[in-house]
């Protein structure tokens, strides 16, 4: 039997010390395509840290790696307040085309995106790169018709595509009445990690974690105000883009708001009843203001049931079989809504 080319490619998260490969990936593709050139530290400076660079914009970046080498590349931006996400930085090794492996990487970003809540992908295109054109055309993008000039060494015009996404309604929400009235909170799982979406208090927000349940990006919004924290998962975070010290190290994001997050740290507990976990909060106050490094400690105390130990008080926490609070202290409770 021949091989698939889906034999032996794995599909992961970029890291910083992927920038070489990423490099010679990217500028292997240019070489195809006369007077297109890498444009170091310019247009292209995001090669130099991709997962630096993705992390402080609040996307993705995916590498596609076959024999300890990278053969492809994928990559989004935030999701934008309009419901719409950018794909970025589709490439893959020549000797990959035409087998499927672009559908798979393009795939993996419109399964995020609709996780995500969003309602349409776009994307910019070189327009020397008209493979990739008949591509995305084929998976239902569309070209709107609009340009953009980089003005870099390539001298690049861009042409704009875009693909509606069809609504993700399938997860029913759930109900939590606390102190602030009434909340509706949505949980999806995304290609790699996990969302959480949810409104109470005139305030609408949206927490997304890798696959090891680390924060990536906080978005809060609340009587006209954005707030955005991106994270690395690994100790660094910005707002909007820029890097904030007083939060690095911090483990975790958190909403006065809203217990929702809470799963996210004790998800990292071990089985066993007694099992503790020190973290450090970025927690984002309720009015919205400037996230605080607040510590906390998390316990289990049984199969589904925790204690969290904050600012100097123990609250008990009950979750259901997905993680998510069905009791939290004497402030939070799930509603149950009447059925039918």
């Amino acid at each position: 039997m021949a091989p698939s080319p889906l034999d032996g490619t794995h599909l992961r998260a970029a890291r910083d010390e992927d920038s070489d490969s990423l490099v010679a990936l990217v500028a292997a593709a240019y070489a195809e395509h006369p007077g297109c050139v890498l444009d170091l530290p310019g247009v292209d400076h995001d090669l130099v840290a991709p997962a630096t660079e993705a992390a402080a914009r609040g996307g993705r970046w995916w590498v596609l790696e076959r024999d300890g080498r990278i053969v492809g590349s994928i990559g989004t931006g935030p999701l934008h307040p309009d419901g719409v996400l950018e794909l970025k930085r589709c490439y893959l090794d020549v000797g990959l085309r035409g087998r499927g492996m672009a559908t798979r990487l393009i795939t993996r970003v419109e399964t995020h995106a609709s996780a995500l809540g969003a309602t349409a992908v776009e994307l910019w295109s070189d327009s020397r790169f008209t493979a990739a054109h008949h591509r995305y055309t084929s998976l239902g993008y569309q070209h709107t018709g609009r340009t953009r000039e980089l003005h870099d060494p390539s001298e690049t015009t861009e042409h704009h595509f875009r693909k509606e996404l069809a609504p993700d309604d399938a997860v029913e929400p759930i109900h939590l009445d606390g102190p602030y009235g009434e909340e509706e909170v949505v949980a999806r799982a995304l290609p790699d990690g996990n969302t959480l979406r949810g409104r109470a208090d005139g305030t609408t927000y949206s927490l997304e974690v890798d696959h090891a349940w680390r924060p990536r990006r906080v978005t809060v919004w609340s009587n006209g105000t954005t707030a955005i924290l991106t994270s690395d998962g690994h100790g660094r975070w910005w707002v909007d883009g820029e890097p904030v010290e007083e939060l690095t190290g911090c483990t975790d994001a958190a909403l006065s708001l809203s217990p929702t997050a809470v799963q996210f740290p004790i998800r990292r507990l071990g089985l066993q009843t007694g099992e503790t976990v020190e973290v450090r909060l970025a927690m984002l106050p309720h009015p919205l203001g400037p996230a605080l490094d607040t510590p906390a400690r998390f316990g289990r105390t049984g199969v589904r049931s925790y204690r969290q130990h904050l600012e100097g008080v123990d609250i008990d926490i009950e979750v259901d079989e997905h993680g998510l609070p069905v009791i939290v202290g004497d402030a939070w409770r799930r509603r149950e809504l009447p059925e039918g």
